[in-house]
């Protein structure tokens, strides 16, 4: 297996804020090519995501994360994906290799973030399981149901989840105490950040019954306990 990473990164009207990622990521040791997919922003994204040493897809028209991730996937060089977001604080170096090294180090198949403002429960059971960043081997990531539901727009994580569940593969969720995202209150206001949210919990269940996606949660938290535990008995 190639032990460098391809970073996939999807963006749309992220002119403020997508520098911050990618300064750090165009030269990172353990990644061998950044992929930006620029999702028919209207600001100047595109711009600034020119002025890196990263690849750069044009979606002629808005066309949703799940495309444009797979897009990004797809013209993808590595064996390893990382998948990050575009509205990232305090991303830094350290930051990506703890997300990496449990994937490079063999000790589980992918790993997920917990960033410093995952909700209070989430934090608690350590396993944000919608979280955007992760470290992915691309073989996994060709399976067709995750890609099946391009409509819903905060749908992929959950899938994503469904679909490496299902094949027993192991993982680890890393905290990353440094690493926060933009609130959707921050980009848009209070009153359109809330409807924002309400959205998201509306496309989940049309994915899964919410009990589902809830029963995610609690699943992956488990399995992530016992990884834990197993970890510190060695």
């Amino acid at each position: 297996m190639n032990k460098l990473l391809s970073v996939v990164i999807a963006a749309y009207n992220e002119e403020p804020r997508i520098a911050e990622v990618l300064k750090i990521v165009e030269h990172h040791p353990l990644i061998g090519e950044v992929i930006v997919v620029n999702d028919g922003s209207k600001d100047n994204t595109s711009k600034v995501i020119k002025k890196y040493d990263v690849t750069l897809i044009e979606n002629e028209k808005n066309m949703g994360k799940t495309l444009s991730v797979l897009r990004g996937i797809e013209a993808s060089k590595n064996d390893l994906i990382m998948l990050l977001d575009a509205d990232l604080i305090g991303l830094d170096s350290d930051t990506i290799t703890m997300l990496a090294k449990p994937v490079l180090d063999g000790k589980v198949d992918w790993t997920l973030s917990i960033r410093n403002n995952s909700t209070w429960f989430m934090k608690l059971l350590k396993m944000d399981w919608i979280s955007g960043e992760r470290v992915v081997p691309k073989e996994l990531l060709l399976d067709k149901y995750i890609w099946s539901r391009p409509d819903i727009g905060y749908g992929l994580e959950t899938l994503m989840n469904r679909s490496l569940l299902s094949k027993d593969k192991t993982f680890c969720s890393v905290y990353l105490p440094d690493l926060t995202i933009t609130t959707k209150a921050e980009k848009i206001g209070i009153m359109k950040g809330m409807a924002g949210e309400f959205r998201m919990i509306g496309q989940l269940n049309r994915v899964l019954p919410l009990i589902k996606v809830f029963g995610q949660f609690f699943k992956m938290s488990y399995l992530n306990y016992k990884f834990s535990k197993r970890k510190a008995n060695l």
